[in-house]
């Protein structure tokens, strides 16, 4: 994702310093924008510009290259790796800035945007934006063989979110592509099953409670139920069952 991000920054910045309009040059400032209505106000304006059918081919492409670049900024921001959720979610957030992550509405919008325009250049973005969006995700199936790599890559995401969603992505194209096999696909669900996270682990579980074949999971489904002392109030008396399986 990093290497996606400097790419596109450097295709921007090159067409920037060619043949970019001034009014492009400051939409795609305002677009680095610390502050979120800033970067909605310059997002809405590129909209306008590329709905106008008054620019240069060149002026166009670095405004596509530069909404691209927006989302894959506000993806960052929405995935933070597990970690630092736990620590954010510890504290206490300021009254300010929790309006301001309640005010930010324009990222569905943003990823609808995005996913309307078909450009390969946007798979990157696009995965980051799974968790949100069945757009994406649609969008991401239509590419087809181009998305299965990046698809299969963010099982090993630091963000629970993104690893469920992969997981849920590369299930649906089993069957669709070569690479995705079922023995890949049990490789997959057989990592996910003692993740760190209990959303993606009970991700796993139900997507193994479909297969005809999930009794060979058994022993790790097993392992994974086994009782856990309760620490809380009637620790004395009686224990606590992380996971229970009905097959």
């Amino acid at each position: 994702m990093a290497f996606t991000v400097l790419t596109l920054a450097v295709s921007v910045n090159s067409q920037q310093a060619s043949t970019v309009s001034p009014v492009s040059r400051t939409t795609l400032q305002r677009m680095k924008s610390r502050v979120w209505t800033d970067r909605n106000q310059a997002f809405d304006r590129a909209r306008e510009l590329l709905a106008s059918g008054n620019l240069s081919p060149s002026d166009s492409d670095v405004l596509k290259l530069g909404i691209i670049q927006l989302l894959i900024a506000e993806d960052a921001r929405a995935n933070v790796p597990d970690d630092e959720a736990l620590k954010e979610s510890a504290r206490k957030t300021s009254g300010k800035h929790q309006a301001e992550v309640e005010g930010e509405e324009y990222y569905p919008s943003l990823i609808n945007f995005v996913v309307d325009m078909n450009d390969e250049r946007a798979i990157p973005t696009l995965l980051g934006a799974m968790p949100y969006a069945s757009d994406a995700t649609g969008a991401l199936m239509r590419f087809g063989d181009k998305a299965v790599g990046p698809i299969v890559g963010q099982l090993k995401s630091r963000n629970a979110l993104l690893r469920a969603s992969a997981l849920e992505m590369a299930i649906t194209m089993e069957g669709r592509n070569e690479s995705v096999t079922p023995a890949r696909i049990r490789e997959m669900l057989r990592s996910a099953l003692p993740d760190p996270v209990s959303s993606v682990r009970s991700h796993a579980v139900n997507e193994v409670a479909c297969l005809d074949d999930r009794q060979d999971f058994i022993p790790i489904l097993e392992k994974l139920a086994r009782p856990i002392p309760c620490t809380g109030k009637g620790a004395k008396t009686t224990e606590s069952t992380e996971t229970s399986f009905t097959w």
